[in-house]
């Protein structure tokens, strides 16, 4: 039992290591990408641009992952966003066509000022940690997440959102991400994730929901994440 033990988690390392390096050739590719003249020439005239990534290396690699796909749009800030889409109670040969999706919010003539870049990095890392991590989970683990919210509106309550943000799935694909964006800006994975959680409870608020029970919603997921965090890397700072 102890071999066998020791074994699973070699193996959890392993693919770890694995999906940490995909989500910096992904992130690398992605940049290229972004600077690239046709693409720029694109956005700047359209607004948005949508492409896949040419990288054989992860979804050759990885079961459960057909394409990456990335859509870039116009907005007044910086900000990515992701999504890992499967084929609800998909089998395992359905789950082959499974893809993600990377939204990445630049602004308008984004190429005239590359200052942004090192922050993109960063969150395009964590957005592919993210997303990766899910694309190695269990339909039955990603399925429990649909059912807990079918419509994907998270925040229609905070029960809903407690479920959402508490599932196993979750809870393993934020943390993975939480850390692969630490390890590029150097910083501590606490700090990140304080940053992280503060995010979660401001758009709790936009939702318009009660701060004090909010908090508590809050305090549960820190635990818990707090918990997973060190669980799974125990030299996290």
């Amino acid at each position: 039992m102890i071999e066998l033990l020791k074994k699973m988690i070699m193996e959890e390392v392993v693919k770890g290591r694995a999906l940490d390096r995909y989500a910096t050739m992904a992130s690398r590719e992605t940049i290229n990408a972004i600077k690239d003249e046709a693409v720029r020439e694109a956005f700047n005239t359209n607004g948005r641009v949508d492409f896949a990534l040419d990288v054989p290396e992860i979804t050759d690699d990885i079961d459960y992952l057909r394409m990456i796909i990335i859509k870039m749009r116009e907005g007044d800030r910086v900000a990515t966003d992701g999504a890992y889409e499967f084929d609800l109670d998909a089998d395992d040969e359905e789950r082959k066509a499974s893809d993600i999706y990377v939204n990445i919010t630049l602004p308008p003539r984004y190429d005239e000022d590359y200052s942004f870049m090192s922050r993109l990095v960063a969150e395009l890392k964590e957005t592919f940690r993210h997303e990766l991590e899910h694309s190695s989970q269990s339909t039955e683990e990603l399925m429990a997440v649909q059912r807990a919210v079918p419509d994907r509106q998270v925040w229609k309550d905070l029960e809903t959102a407690e479920e959402y943000y508490l599932s196993d799935a979750e809870v393993k694909a934020h943390i993975a991400g939480v850390y692969k964006k630490a390890k590029s800006f150097r910083k501590p994975a606490t700090s990140v994730l304080e940053r992280v959680l503060t995010s979660i409870y401001n758009t709790g608020l936009y939702y318009e929901h009660n701060p004090a029970k909010l908090a508590e919603l809050m305090d549960k997921i820190q635990t818990r994440w707090s918990s997973y965090l060190f669980k799974r890397y125990p030299r996290a700072q």
